[in-house]
């Protein structure tokens, strides 16, 4: 089959691009607040390797425009990146920007050169001699804002010839394309604030190359969440993007996310984020309307046929659905609370504040070896950790294998956590070993057997009778030895409470990734791997466990599959990545994406309150003699309000599904610390 002219050039554009993409950010950094936090977005996909900055150029005048973005480059650990502010701008008050001028005692809260001793160059001299330097149609440019800048390029001396040989597409947050709240035409800000400026480069852009429109509608339908500005930032003491979105916006607002949807676009267009409109020609009106004519003979215009010259060719603009909306949105929010990767150790900054949530505190119980959902799971603890939004207290290993444990230790170390307290289990499952344990020789670490490890009952009964009561959750993506075995343990050194006593005071939600709640491959009696390999401890922890339970059921996982895709791509920060090694090892098949069972469980266990998941109503497991789990929900005439039972399981849509696999691959493939 052969491809449409524009896929194909994206594959070919992606082909090219497994290094960096270069990029050159042209934003009105002043008013809205999404600019800040497509920058600082495109500084988090900087450092997982997937993009360049290579300029910002300002389109809107306000003295403090170039500051601020000196500050944030140099809060993400680029003060290098060439700034440039075009001319005979229209100014533009902000209500964020001053905070470059924030003091703590003498010094500048967020430090910056911009504005004493060096001076922003001019825009368009900065993009020539930018593009100037770059390689043959490489160059995203992404305009997120008024066109000044751009129409000058275009108009400016060899600078339309430039742009031609040099950039690959322009990715422009403008215009609207679709209805708005009945309106078919709405006249978009970044359009009508500078009508001439858009109108040139509508016209004047090169016809060979691709301009993608990210129009109104699409960042209003999926708006940055106000819950991620209250929680997600809480790493640093001050972070640059809260403060400014709470100037802007205040703590009870979502904020529309057009800019940033342009960026994603940008950085991966093959990632399906979006769908396209056939391809046309966008034209603004002398009022500032943005008309699209599509390409006669194409589903949306005439019958009549045409030869498809370039230039009715060059501009599509994005579409999405529900799915995709949700999708995009999750994204968006992942790349934008990453912590900059050359913070040190981002959360050992972390106090939470006076009303912020304390991070969970977790113990991961795990049979890492037995498949690479492990894995990925324990990189998301880590990142998760990194950023304020959970505390790792312990690791206890069910897969009775010496290798088990050695590669915990060598992941952990791989992610700058040597310390963590691990344990191994005792006469336990599957001793055989896993297709990529083996991996723990290759990598730094310092345990070299499960033999030399402490007994993880032990370490479960030390870790938990330090923590405070009902503070604890327990993430068991294995086999249910360990936690069976702590409810029969006795009282010990550690705690004068016997097992069961000793839970119940301390942990305040089991969550486990087990069983089967709903059809699977048209069977109603599934048996679960977690569960089947030791059933008498299942059993037994079904029946006695004392706090609440939720279960992450076989048919989550497989209904949110981690992409191959990003496992090829998302890992590139170190030569020799452990978590990318083991995939590749376990994976049978290349291409093959696997399902996520375990990154589920520590998804809900770490944020409960985020709505990835639905929950059953309150009722009780029960697992018979052959493994098989079954969901007793309260009677059908009790009302909702007296419905009890220590257990739920979980349940997603299918929109629900598109957010929690995003979540899961964002959180899985931020980069671990500097190599």
């Amino acid at each position: 089959m052969k491809l449409p002219a524009f896929l194909a050039a994206l594959l070919l554009f992606t082909c090219a691009h497994a290094k960096p993409i270069p990029v050159i950010f042209d934003t009105d950094i002043t008013g809205d607040v999404d600019d800040a936090l497509a920058l600082a977005m495109l500084h988090s996909l900087a450092d997982r390797g997937h993009c360049e900055i290579l300029a910002v150029t300002i389109s809107k005048e306000n003295e403090l425009a170039a500051p601020f973005v000196d500050a944030i480059n140099t809060f993400y650990g680029r003060p290098d990146i060439p700034i440039g502010v075009g001319e005979n701008l229209p100014h533009r008050d902000s209500k964020y920007l001053s905070l470059v001028e924030t003091k703590e005692g003498d010094q500048l809260r967020y430090p910056h050169d911009m504005g004493s001793g060096q001076e922003a160059e001019k825009a368009v001299p900065l993009i020539l001699k930018t593009l100037e330097k770059a390689e043959d149609n490489s160059v995203a440019i992404i305009q997120v804002g008024l066109a000044c800048n751009i129409a000058d390029l275009l108009t400016a001396e060899g600078g339309k010839d430039l742009v031609k040989e040099k950039v690959h597409h322009l990715s422009v947050m403008a215009g609207a394309f679709e209805t708005i709240n009945g309106n078919n035409h709405f006249l978009e800000a970044n359009v009508r604030n500078h009508i001439p400026s858009m109108q040139t480069l509508a016209t004047e852009w090169p016809n060979a190359v691709p301009v993608i429109w990210s129009g109104f509608k699409i960042g209003i339908s999926a708006p940055y969440p106000r819950e991620s500005i209250a929680q997600d930032f809480e790493y640093f003491p001050h972070h640059p993007v809260k403060e400014a979105y709470l100037l802007h916006s205040g703590p009870n607002h979502d904020r529309p996310t057009w800019d940033l949807t342009s960026v994603l676009y940008s950085i991966f267009p093959d990632r399906d984020y979006f769908d396209f409109s056939s391809p046309g020609r966008v034209t603004v009106e002398e009022y500032g309307f943005t008309r699209f004519r599509p390409v006669p003979g194409t589903p949306w215009g005439s019958e009549k046929k045409s030869d498809n010259p370039e230039s009715q060719r060059r501009d599509r603009y994005l579409l999405m659905d529900d799915a995709q909306a949700a999708r995009v949105q999750e994204a968006l929010v992942q790349f934008v609370v990453q912590p900059p990767r050359h913070l040190a150790d981002p959360s050992s900054t972390h106090q939470a504040a006076e009303g912020q949530r304390e991070p969970v505190k977790l113990i991961f119980d795990t049979d890492m070896g037995n498949d690479v959902d492990d894995a990925l799971a324990l990189a998301m603890i880590h990142t998760l950790e990194n950023r304020g939004a959970c505390e790792l207290l312990a690791i206890t290993s069910t897969k009775d294998h010496p290798k088990s444990v050695p590669y915990l230790d060598a992941f952990n170390h791989f992610y700058g956590r040597p310390d963590i307290p691990l344990g191994a289990v005792r006469d336990g499952a599957t001793p055989e070993l896993g297709k990529f344990n083996g991996f723990a020789d290759d990598f730094p670490h310092d345990l070299k057997s499960g033999k030399d490890a402490p007994d993880a009952v032990a370490l479960l009964r030390q870790t938990l009778a330090g923590q405070p009561d009902r503070s604890v959750t327990i993430a068991q993506v294995g086999f249910f030895t360990n936690l069976a075995q702590l409810l029969e343990s006795k009282p010990d050194a550690y705690s004068d409470l016997n097992g069961m006593d000793l839970v119940k005071k301390k942990v305040r939600e089991l969550v486990v990734m087990a069983g089967a709640f709903q059809t699977i491959r048209y069977g109603n009696r599934y048996r679960e791997y977690n569960v089947i390999k030791d059933i008498p401890s299942a059993r037994a922890l079904t029946e006695k466990w004392p706090t609440p339970m939720v279960w992450s059921g076989f048919e989550i996982g497989i209904a949110a599959t981690y992409p191959w895709q990003s496992v090829m791509e998302d890992f590139e920060t170190h030569a020799d990545h452990i978590l990318k090694k083991s995939y590749v090892a376990y994976v049978p098949a290349e291409g093959e994406d696997r399902p996520t069972w375990d990154l589920t469980a520590v998804l809900y266990a770490v944020y409960p309150d985020r709505d990835y998941f639905e929950l059953s109503p309150r009722g009780t497991v029960r697992m018979h003699e052959d493994g098989m789990t079954f969901f007793n929900p309260p009677p059908r005439r009790q009302p909702v309000e007296k419905h009890n039972g220590r257990d739920r399981f979980l349940v997603m849509d299918e929109v629900q599904a598109a957010r929690v696999r995003e979540a899961l691959t964002q959180i899985a493939s931020e980069p671990a610390p500097q190599p």
